[in-house]
């Protein structure tokens, strides 16, 4: 990759502190619900489960972690420059098809996952797999790799599939639909 293609991808991944700035509330936000769904989460004291063995110990440290992150980022936002006036540009949705392709397909496959009959490892797989060629597709097109790229997509969706059905339901003992 030449200096030109790699300022260009610089340029287009960067995100602006503005962004960081806002996004970091949401992250916070996020956090704090994590953190106070945990706390009111049954704690199974009836069975005398110790503190650490209660169902919300990881989710509400999960929360707090969240919601530290996000504070860091607001902090590094408004170090950036986030609060500083500046011209606005016109939202051009085509410029943010990553954000609007990652939200429809995780929707389309929340939905497939929530109410329908085929197996959690299958339509996790095709997710996944659908996802690594979109993502993948411009870079490996560059590298004439589409369809090595494709296998490749194929093989870790249907590794990742089998893996998280796996995990979940034999070591974590969590029915998955």
């Amino acid at each position: 990759m030449d200096d030109s293609q790699a300022t260009g991808l610089a340029a287009e991944e960067s995100v602006s502190p503005r962004a960081d700035f806002w996004s970091s509330f949401i992250w916070i936000g996020l956090g704090i619900a994590m953190l106070w769904m945990s706390l009111n989460m049954d704690r199974l004291e009836r069975f005398q489960a110790s503190i650490y063995t209660a169902p919300g110990l990881v989710p509400g440290l999960l929360g707090i972690a969240i919601a530290l992150m996000g504070v860091i980022l607001l902090v590094r936002s408004v170090n950036a420059g986030a609060l500083r006036q500046r011209e606005r540009k016109p939202l051009v949705l085509a410029q943010h098809w990553r954000l609007i392709f990652s939200l429809s397909l995780s929707l389309v496959y929340a939905l497939i996952v929530v109410a329908s009959a085929l197996p959690f490892w299958l339509v996790t797989a095709v997710y996944i797999t659908i996802f690594v060629i979109v993502f993948q597709y411009a870079e490996r097109r560059a590298k004439a790799q589409v369809p090595r790229g494709i296998a490749v997509a194929v093989v870790h969706g249907l590794l990742a599939g089998v893996l998280i059905q796996y995990v979940f339901e034999e070591l974590f003992l969590v029915r998955l639909p």
